[in-house]
């Protein structure tokens, strides 16, 4: 399986400076997180990213049509519009019509990564499918959030980001790519709130440092704080098994993209798998803000655009989800410029 192309939309970033001038981020946590900026949207609709992603993946293909495709899978995170509306159908009406299959995915941060598992087992299940694209988008700036709080640490960024995947050659191999979920963290974003109503339905926010601090006391009080070193395992067990079924070890690989969050946990992820902080997307992130499933794929096309990946490298990419779920994909860069590049936003 071959990344034919990948396509991006990220907005503007926010700076860390301007958020403290304005009351919206405290001064003691910038300086404390060294957090840079967060990438903002403003009032444009995460399907209409979505849109401009992907006619960016295609100008950069530089042949057929998004009709053409076999597949669209839409990973989410945040709400994408109307309820009762799914964003797929925004990218048929404007872009695909209505014979290309397109589903959305609900597999919080690490949707991307878990969709192209998805899309590449449907193309290899039919000789006449040839190309599958998954795309994603998030707009995060709505009454419920705050992106600057939100998470102690992070911040919150809007992007998007559009991979066609395909049989033939392309801009990189897909070599290997995994995903599962640790059913027992699974209240680790709840809150302890009741499942009905949903929070959006009456107003609530949503609030992760909240959230993780009521789940880290749960844990403490049942004495069952072990499961945060089972989802370091089960890190590393993804990381091992993908890098296995891709035939290379860590010493191969070249840089490693995380989602975009704290620096602590970098630091622990980073010491887990022996890796230096040059060898990860961290200074990419800390500009842009965690943007939801796409965090890895826009540090993917920054990383080609700006030759932080050239021919013969390899990336693995690592992603942690709600529920608690963890993914991982290697990659092996065979051409990083397929076909001239076009406009990008």
């Amino acid at each position: 399986m071959f990344v034919r192309s990948l396509g991006v939309y990220v907005p503007d970033s926010v700076s860390v400076e301007q958020a403290v001038r304005e009351g919206w981020y405290p001064a003691e946590e910038a300086e404390k997180f060294h957090q840079i900026g967060a990438a903002v949207a403003g009032d444009m609709p995460a399907p209409e990213m979505a849109r401009l992603a992907v006619l960016d993946a295609y100008d950069r293909w530089g042949e057929s049509s998004p009709r053409d495709l076999d597949l669209l899978l839409y990973p989410s995170v945040w709400h994408q519009g109307p309820n009762g509306w799914q964003p797929q159908h925004y990218l048929q009406m404007h872009l695909l019509g209505g014979n290309v299959p397109a589903f959305e995915i609900r597999s919080g941060c690490v949707g991307m990564i878990s969709s192209l598992e998805l899309a590449a087992s449907y193309l290899q299940a039919d000789a006449d499918r040839e190309t599958a694209m998954v795309v994603s988008s998030d707009n995060h700036g709505t009454p419920l959030v705050d992106r600057w709080r939100m998470t102690p640490g992070a911040l919150i960024g809007d992007a998007a980001a559009a991979l066609i995947l395909g049989k033939e050659y392309g801009m990189a191999e897909l070599l290997s790519v995994n995903a599962t979920v640790i059913p027992e963290a699974d209240a680790v974003n709840d809150g302890a709130y009741p499942l009905f109503p949903p929070d959006a339905t009456i107003g609530r926010g949503l609030s992760f440092g909240d959230r993780h601090e009521e789940f880290r006391q749960r844990l403490l009080k049942a004495q069952g704080t072990g499961i945060h070193l089972t989802i370091q395992k089960t890190m590393m067990q993804q990381v091992e098994q993908t890098l296995d079924e891709a035939g290379i070890g860590l010493a191969d690989i070249t840089r490693v993209a995380f989602p975009h969050g704290r620096r602590e946990d970098l630091d622990g992820q980073m010491s887990w798998l022996g890796i230096d902080e040059d060898q990860t997307t961290w200074d990419y992130g800390r500009r842009v803000g965690h943007c939801g499933a796409v965090d890895q794929f826009i540090a993917f096309e920054h990383l080609i655009a700006t030759g932080g990946l050239v021919a013969g490298d390899h990336l693995l990419m690592v992603g942690f989800g709600s529920g608690t779920s963890v993914a991982a994909a290697a990659f092996r860069i065979l051409s990083p410029s397929p076909v001239t590049r076009g406009a990008r936003t």
